[in-house]
């Protein structure tokens, strides 16, 4: 049986990104310029670069199997498509969807099986609300919908561990240890907090 898997925020070919979020690619002396400063005007190397993407895809393949399905809710690359259709073609998996970022061209959207801007998908009678970007209210939310999201780079997870209802993941590589996260996964990480969220949802309706 397929698995299903979901990552973001891959920016493949990005490196003003690899010393912004100071991913573990940096050379020695780069990490002590992002130390300095961060967003200052010297550049990664090619070498980084290129460490950082193939790091993270090898994780892909290494993770996904051909025939999985793997969502990517956003900023796949920097670069235009040609750039964008040889990091896809390094992609083992065939069912490759795609949730556009706010770094995404257009034109990527014909790499993908799949193309959209947000929106609800359904796995083994689960139903997960997709978008690249964080919501705190989404559809089907209510009724014990999952919400996954990318683009913050990490820096919701504390927000998020303290509210446990919340049936919400951040699946971009910084918040997972730059691995794509399954389904199964994604079922041990939500079982405490639907927990949590059934219990508050039960309290509203008592109130009611």
């Amino acid at each position: 049986m397929s698995e299903i898997w979901f990552t973001a925020d891959l920016h493949l070919g990005h490196g003003n990104i690899i010393k912004y979020c100071k991913r573990p690619f940096l050379s020695e002396e780069e990490k002590e310029k992002a130390e300095a400063d961060t967003r200052g005007g010297w550049k990664v190397s090619a070498e980084t670069v290129r460490r950082h993407d193939n790091y993270l895809i090898d994780s892909i393949n290494e993770r996904v199997r051909e025939k999985d399905v793997l969502w990517i809710l956003g900023d796949f690359c920097l670069g235009s498509f040609e750039v964008a259709s040889r990091y896809r073609a390094r992609i083992r998996c065939r069912e490759v969807n795609f949730v556009r970022g706010n770094h995404d061209l257009p034109s990527y959207d014909s790499l993908f099986s799949k193309a959209i801007d947000q929106g609800i998908i359904k796995w083994e009678g689960k139903k997960i609300w997709l978008n690249h970007y964080p919501m705190r209210s989404w559809d089907k939310a209510f009724h014990g919908a999952w919400h996954l999201y990318g683009h913050v780079h990490g820096r919701l997870q504390e927000e998020d561990a303290a509210t446990p209802r919340l049936l919400v993941r951040d699946v971009g590589v910084d918040a997972t240890d730059y691995l794509p996260v399954s389904f199964t996964e994604l079922q041990k990480y939500m079982a405490p907090r639907e927990n949590a969220f059934w219990e508050w949802r039960d309290s509203i309706s008592e109130g009611e």
